[in-house]
């Protein structure tokens, strides 16, 4: 039996620590571009020197210096966690469900109140840098369509389109709703990045209903 517990426990302080090296890696990202005046001049290397970590070791985390400075995850693309994600914020309706899913993606699902406070610092000075990483959102779009579509056989009649299964319409509302972030993010970002990342949430759902009145 103590066996069994030892080896039960181990995957979950692997992950702690995983976790941990992640965070101090987004951290010593921000933190040495807020040190910087121009973000081109801090590398992967700097970064890597920080924690300290190798450089097999950051990849292993993020495909580039920016996914580290945002928190961008690879495993945005997993449809299990983003389906997860996805109930947590669904509170019946399935628009504004998806948007509240891309904005934990965005910065990321971190709880340092510290490194979300230095990352708006950071979108304030340099708000051209939200810009260059809204692209990253269409990592998000295969796993999230697959988990809308989910939610949408289970919570929706049916017979609202027989024509046009759950997965073709979860597609639409995925891709108007990344349309309607990079809208909203891109607002803020030309208004100096001055906000609440609730408000650009709240904004790119109203953007979001736009459409209704086009369709």
């Amino acid at each position: 039996m103590k066996t069994s517990s030892a080896v039960a426990a181990e995957p979950g302080l692997r992950e702690r620590k995983k976790a941990q090296t992640r965070a101090d890696l987004e951290r010593a990202a921000v933190e040495l571009a807020l040190d910087h005046d121009d973000i081109d001049r801090v590398t992967v290397d700097d970064i890597c020197a920080r924690v300290p970590v190798s450089h097999r070791t950051f990849f292993n985390y993020f495909d580039s210096k920016e996914d580290a400075l945002f928190g961008i995850r690879r495993a945005w693309g997993d449809p299990q966690l983003v389906a997860r994600t996805l109930a947590a914020s669904h509170g019946g309706d399935v628009v504004e469900s998806v948007i509240r899913t891309l904005f934990v993606a965005l910065p990321s699902e971190t709880q340092d109140l510290e490194l979300r406070e230095a990352r708006l610092l950071l979108a304030s000075r340099r708000p051209g840098l939200v810009n260059r990483n809204l692209h990253r959102l269409g990592d998000l779009r295969e796993g999230l369509v697959e988990a809308v579509a989910q939610l949408i056989e289970r919570e929706t009649p049916i017979a609202v389109d027989a024509e046009v299964d759950a997965s073709a319409r979860a597609e639409l509302i995925v891709v108007a709703c990344i349309g309607a972030v990079r809208i909203a993010v891109r607002e803020w970002a030309d208004e100096g990045a001055v906000g609440a990342p609730e408000d650009v949430a709240d904004r790119a759902v109203a953007i979001a209903r736009t459409l209704g009145s086009y369709l």
